[in-house]
């Protein structure tokens, strides 16, 4: 797990709600390998003893796992300190991911004290990867139940408390039964009659309240993210293109606009269809047709880097994927968008280009940027 979240250890722009989550998507490793050993040690357990021998094995088998679970990601969080992250710790995120891994181990160990048969470990393991493969192809279908969301918070994005505060209280409700129904199987004897109804009827009774949890929840699910409906800007302006980003990345402002100030400079002039430019953090509430006119989302990663589709979309790159031409005039005009693209981004001449100055592809924009930004380019206009 280590592995997983080590090259997040060098992100110079960590991000909070991102490292809490960790504290929960981690368990898609983990949370299998925990239930699958617990599993393990409680059929190979030799003494049937009665509830404190299983208050006892759960102890330290959840001291074990949650303990090395904590320790792998104490790294991260450690670099997420060091490192200033943005944003603020969610505890209960953070919680519901040590829990899960309770819930896990303890519902490994009552498989176990149940099924009593090695077969059930690798039973165990199968059955929580085909579930944690299966909440990640519906895509957030068991968000409720499931600790690894589908997809992970970003900046700007904070995980619902409805939803986190339930999968709190279900993980907490499987621990408690997954015990319960494991001293309850330790204090069967297998030579007795009818055991396999006795486990059947336990069974039933103690995952009636996880079950009916889950099937409530499902009915009427709860957000996965909130989002602030006014989230506190910082601005400024270059070229008369308006460049804001959320207030707490205001260190990252300057390094927006060294990002994509060469791009206008190498266009020549002040693109039509560019006003502004935000930070993808403050574009997850809903944004005004008139405010939208004429705007970029800038990406400001963790990692350091910034990405836009400006270059893109001044080349007409996107137009040209969308376009309903087709056959060679296609081909020749989207070859001339990526040279374009690339032109604006780094400079370089290529292609196409190659054969004209800096100044002339200038003049030649200034001619004809509504058919390029459009990929409407005639074959006689092409360069």
């Amino acid at each position: 797990m280590v592995t997983m979240t080590w090259p997040r250890l060098d992100w110079p722009y960590p991000v909070w709600e991102q490292t809490s989550a960790q504290f929960h998507q981690q368990f898609m490793w983990t949370g299998p390998i925990a239930a699958t050993a617990a599993c393990w040690c409680s059929i190979a357990r030799h003494s049937k003893g009665p509830i404190p021998a299983v208050t006892r094995d759960l102890a330290q088998l959840v001291g074990w796992f949650a303990g090395a679970y904590l320790l792998a990601l104490s790294p991260l969080a450690v670099s997420t300190v060091i490192n200033n992250g943005i944003g603020t710790p969610d505890p209960l995120a953070m919680l519901s991911g040590v829990l899960a891994m309770c819930a896990a181990t303890a519902l490994g160990y009552a498989v176990g004290a149940v099924a009593r048969s090695m077969a059930a470990a690798p039973t165990v393991a199968a059955g929580f990867c085909t579930l944690l493969v299966l909440a990640n192809a519906t895509r957030g279908g068991y968000v409720t139940a499931i600790p690894v969301l589908p997809l992970e918070p970003l900046f700007g994005q904070q995980e619902s408390l409805p939803l986190v505060v339930f999968r709190i209280a279900l993980f907490i409700m499987i621990t408690i039964t997954a015990a319960g129904l494991a001293a309850r199987s330790r204090s069967h004897r297998d030579i007795e009659p009818g055991r396999s109804r006795r486990a059947i009827r336990d069974i039933a009774t103690y995952a009636t309240a996880p079950v009916v949890m889950v099937t409530l929840s499902m009915i009427h699910q709860p957000v996965m993210f909130n989002v602030d409906q006014k989230p506190p800007m910082s601005c400024m302006e270059r070229r008369d293109i308006r460049y804001c980003v959320h207030a707490d990345n205001q260190s990252r402002l300057i390094d927006l606009v060294h990002a994509v100030d060469p791009i206008i400079v190498r266009y020549g002039t002040k693109p039509v269809s560019l006003n502004q430019i935000w930070d993808q953090a403050l574009t997850f509430h809903p944004i005004d047709a008139g405010l939208a006119r004429g705007l970029e989302v800038a990406w400001l990663n963790p990692d350091g880097t910034i990405h836009t589709q400006v270059p893109e979309n001044l080349a007409g790159v996107n137009a040209c994927d969308n376009s309903q031409r087709r056959g060679e005039e296609l081909k020749k005009m989207s070859n001339v968008a990526a040279d374009f693209s690339d032109y604006l981004l780094t400079g370089r001449l290529s292609g196409t280009l190659s054969a004209m100055s800096s100044t002339t592809v200038r003049q030649w924009i200034t001619q004809h940027y509504k058919q390029l930004n459009t990929c409407t380019l005639t074959l006689d206009q092409l360069p």
